[in-house]
């Protein structure tokens, strides 16, 4: 579900592949990453801005043009970048059904863009072209479509099926995760690498009253390959709790209590362990059940600052002195 720590959890993953000499390959098909966030838990990356065509309408004519603008088209540090206008600008021109370029050119990306951009580096690694394990974080599966939806009338999701996805994924990804992957982990492999997806969910209605069941878009083809599955919130619902700090009237969100699962470990020992609890995600990170105290009062400046931009406007202040109110609230029941 949505705001259940995912994000934490993704900035956690590529700043430790980063302290590990890795290489963070970000694939963000939900065009919702922020580096900002990333970076305050200690990731390495600064934006490269660029002038880019984008599409605007006029609301009174509903005539559609073409407007330049200053945009993010990249990330300069240890990672590679890519979003959806990015794989369309690179693989936009590529007839999936056929495996062949095309004279005209897609702007949305679709699933087989994905795992060309994968198997590409995974391929320049081979050459010794990147000299760095690879880790892979593709966010999210089930927000893109494949070729065959997209080409059947051009609007994903309508025109579609859930089962051309569903085959999509399986065909383009078979290599990647039941081989190039896993090949990796041999300690004959100079170098290891890693794939980490988040998965979008829907809830399919049962007969007689029973709860829904839990379903993955874009179907089970990467989680029966996966070795570790973890499940972030409620099942049918998020599940979570709000995190508060209220003073003078202002009240600042600094994270979420959330719930974490292990439903799925292949692991060798010693890491093949089962877990079922809750953590606090924050914009610092991943934070213990027992630590919220102390995380408290080292982050108490961030804190302070950020509920001092929200009085701001009032004229009002908040010190160390001041007394600050912190409080769990219940989102909802899952």
């Amino acid at each position: 579900h949505t705001n259940v720590g995912k994000t934490t959890l993704v900035n956690h993953a590529i700043t430790q592949a980063q302290k590990m000499g890795l290489l963070p390959v970000i694939i963000d098909t939900e065009n919702a990453f922020s580096v900002e966030f990333a970076q305050s838990m200690g990731f390495e990356a600064e934006p490269i801005y660029g002038t880019v065509e984008v599409e605007e309408m006029d609301v009174e004519t509903g005539e559609i043009f073409l407007v330049e603008k200053e945009e993010i088209v990249g990330y300069d540090g240890n990672l590679i970048y890519f979003n959806s206008r990015l794989l369309a600008d690179k693989y936009g021109d590529i007839d999936w059904s056929k495996g062949v370029r095309t004279k005209t050119k897609r702007k949305i990306a679709v699933i087989e863009d994905v795992a060309a951009l994968m198997n590409e580096l995974l391929d320049a690694q081979d050459r010794g072209e990147i000299q760095q394990g690879l880790l892979f974080v593709w966010d999210s599966v089930g927000s893109i479509g494949c070729y065959k939806e997209l080409s059947s009338g051009g609007d994903i999701g309508k025109n579609g099926n859930p089962m051309w996805t569903a085959a999509a994924i399986s065909s383009a990804f078979n290599m990647i995760t039941n081989d190039r992957i896993p090949s990796s982990k041999k300690i004959s492999s100079e170098y290891t690498n890693t794939l980490l997806t988040i998965n979008k969910i829907w809830l399919e209605p049962n007969m007689a009253g029973l709860p829904p069941t839990v379903r993955k878009k874009g179907g089970n083809a990467l989680g029966y390959s996966c070795r570790l599955e973890l499940f972030l919130g409620g099942k049918l619902s998020s599940g979570t709790k709000q995190l508060t700090a209220t003073s003078k009237g202002a009240t600042f969100n600094y994270g979420i209590e959330t719930k974490i699962q292990v439903t799925k470990n292949h692991l060798p020992e010693p890491w093949n362990l089962t877990y079922q609890g809750k953590y606090y995600a924050t914009s610092q990170g991943i934070v213990g059940l027992d630590e919220l105290d102390a995380y408290k009062k080292a982050h108490v400046g961030d804190i302070l600052k950020q509920l001092n931009r929200i009085l701001e406007s009032q004229g009002e202040s908040v010190t160390e002195n001041d007394t600050i109110e912190f409080s769990e609230t219940e989102n909802d029941i899952g």
